[in-house]
């Protein structure tokens, strides 16, 4: 119609604007050190300095470091680019090709041997030479008046491609984002693993120490004391793996942030309070709804579907004719020599010959052998395959937005549930470690217990990362929250349902009271540094039984005063994130 015509031609004309005063593309260079085949001599740049300011790493810190600096999601931005210049060429079809064009030329030939053949003689030494000089300018043009919408629809189809990569660079940020929450929390992870091994190891130590000494009393056996000895290592086995674990998560993290160095610095510590504010979600229609309207992966599918659409409709117009109009000016000059040996002859021409020559242009194909019909034909399967592949990405969005809620329920109740065994746990080990120095119970059973409190306070510390996990789980599926709301996403907690931060809902939606989580209550926390698989209560106030007791400090002395300063200063070490460096060990690893 008219009005599109005219947006067309706007726009044509934006473009020929853009064009002219755009100049080439341009883009941010990469980090030298990804262009250098060293690793230990590379150049560093601001990439190497993103980390400079941060002392204490958080997660919305990270996520928006990376999509600052990850390579891959920069390179999602620059194939919409690319997509956006292939609509700029399908424009062009519009406008007339203007084209000019210089010819020089120069011919000559001879000519020996020349016989009358009217004659009954012949010249044997007759010669004669003919030579053509000529030079032609000429300026044409050619417009393509109609092509039965080929290339309305063309342009269609790359309009709609843009918006396909516009919607995959969402699409990747969603991805990232979610990475990137994974990454973080598995450090949280290794971080509560190796306190947890920390403390399981003072337990052992303790329990040998005490042991020790009543089999120099002659009260246990020997394989008493070894036993304590095999555990204890064991748990130093567990800081091993806990450390490498964090570590090979410290890595994951640099690299998805875009961090050259491949780690992060030594002095990066990370908050270890995570957000225990378990909301009750809204009914799992409302997460369905909302996927539905605003994943980015189901938009990209929607938009190859429309791009086929345009690409079938391009495939009708072989059955219409096309015209074209032309137009060609020219001005040539000729000079031409000939001389006769045999007659003493020699003859110079030279001519001009401007010439004008314009008109209309149709074709019409009227039969092709079928190709044109069978190319239509192909092209409506390819619509067919687009079709069914937005059905299928509806499935696994309605698939990822279930499987998300679900997995969020139930870590919420295994942690509550973890939680729970945790602390019977820790109340069976400090009971069965009271019977075993009284001398009431067997090594195994002590060992039993303990080993019991130590794995449930590591799925309980698991159960309590799962929960982030599945916050992040949440909002992957729903994919809702754009890259605009990560970069001004402030620090602390949020009081919107998980996924659903950024949805403005319609009223306030019920909970589903069948998957309704229940609120925590006020003593879910994660374990701290001093885990109950550590020293129990009733022996952190003892020391080993042969060793000389110190007595306590009075209240509101100068020594009392001065002991608490101590446990403050080393409770503050404790509580200090694992520094960042495989090679510097962190506060009380020495």
């Amino acid at each position: 119609n008219m009005n599109f015509s005219n947006r067309l031609v706007r726009g044509t004309l934006g473009i020929i604007a853009a064009v002219a005063f755009g100049g080439c593309y341009t883009y941010d260079p990469v980090p030298k050190a990804t262009v250098e085949e060293s690793f230990t001599h590379r150049d560093r740049d601001k990439s190497d300095r993103i980390l400079d300011s941060i002392e204490k790493l958080t997660l919305v810190q990270a996520q928006k470091i990376a999509l600052k600096n990850n390579p891959s999601y920069i390179a999602a931005h620059h194939a919409i680019k690319a997509a956006q210049f292939r609509y700029y060429q399908a424009m062009a079809g519009w406008l007339p090709t203007l084209s000019a064009s210089f010819t020089l030329s120069d011919s000559n030939s001879w000519a020996r041997g020349t016989k009358n053949m009217g004659a009954s003689y012949e010249f044997p030494h007759h010669y004669s030479y003919t030579g053509t000089f000529g030079t032609k300018v000429g300026l044409s043009a050619n417009w393509l008046i109609f092509d039965g919408l080929n290339r309305e629809f063309g342009i269609m189809a790359r309009k709609s491609n843009v918006k396909y990569y516009e919607r995959m660079d969402a699409d990747y940020c969603r991805k990232m984002m979610y990475a990137v929450a994974q990454a973080y929390n598995n450090v949280l992870l290794a971080i509560a693993q190796r306190r947890i091994a920390k403390e399981n190891r003072k337990f052992q130590e303790l329990s040998l120490k005490d042991t020790n000494y009543k089999f120099q009393a002659g009260a246990v056996p020997l394989s008493d004391v070894l036993n304590f000895e095999i555990l204890m290592n064991s748990a130093d086995g567990d800081m091993i793996t806990a450390d490498y674990t964090y570590d090979a998560s410290l890595y994951a993290l640099a690299v998805l942030m875009g961090y050259p160095e491949g780690t992060l610095p030594a002095d990066i510590t990370f908050p270890i309070e995570l957000d225990l504010n378990f909301h009750e979600l809204p009914a799992v229609e409302v997460y369905l709804d909302t996927a539905l309207a605003n994943r980015p992966d189901l938009k990209a599918y929607r938009h190859q579907l429309e791009a086929a659409r345009y690409q079938l409709y391009q495939t009708y117009s072989a059955y219409s004719p096309t015209v074209s109009a032309f137009a060609d000016l020219s001005f040539g000059t000729t000079a031409n020599r000939y001389y006769d040996w045999g007659y003493n002859r020699n003859h110079h021409s030279y001519v001009n010959t401007p010439s004008v020559s314009y008109g209309l242009s149709v074709n019409w194909t009227l039969f092709n052998g079928f190709a044109r019909y069978n190319t239509m034909r192909e092209y409506q399967a390819n619509v067919a395959i687009a079709d069914y592949n937005v059905a299928a990405q509806w499935f696994t969005v309605v698939n990822d937005v279930r499987t998300a809620y679900a997995n969020y329920i139930r870590n919420v109740k295994q942690t509550r549930l973890n939680k729970k065994i945790r602390d019977l746990a820790a109340k069976q080990r400090d009971l069965v470690d009271d019977e075993y120095r009284a001398g009431n119970a067997e090594l195994t059973r002590l060992n039993e217990a303990q080993k019991d409190l130590v794995s449930y306070e590591m799925k309980l510390a698991s159960s309590y990362v799962s929960v982030q996990n599945a916050r992040a789980q949440l909002d992957y599926a729903v994919g809702a929250n754009t890259a605009a709301f990560y970069e001004s996403r402030e620090e602390g907690r949020s009081d919107r349902a998980p996924g659903l931060e950024s949805v403005a809902l319609d009223g306030e939606e019920e909970a589903s009271p069948q998957t309704k989580p229940q609120k925590p209550k006020q003593d879910a926390s994660v374990p701290g540094p001093l885990m109950k698989s550590g020293v129990p209560e009733n022996r952190k106030k003892d020391a080993p039984a042969a060793a000389p007791q110190k007595a306590a400090p009075k209240k509101n002395t100068p020594a009392a005063r001065k002991a608490a300063r101590k446990a403050a200063a080393a409770s503050e070490a404790d509580n200090a994130g694992i520094p960042a460096s495989p090679t510097a060990p962190p506060p009380g690893r020495k």
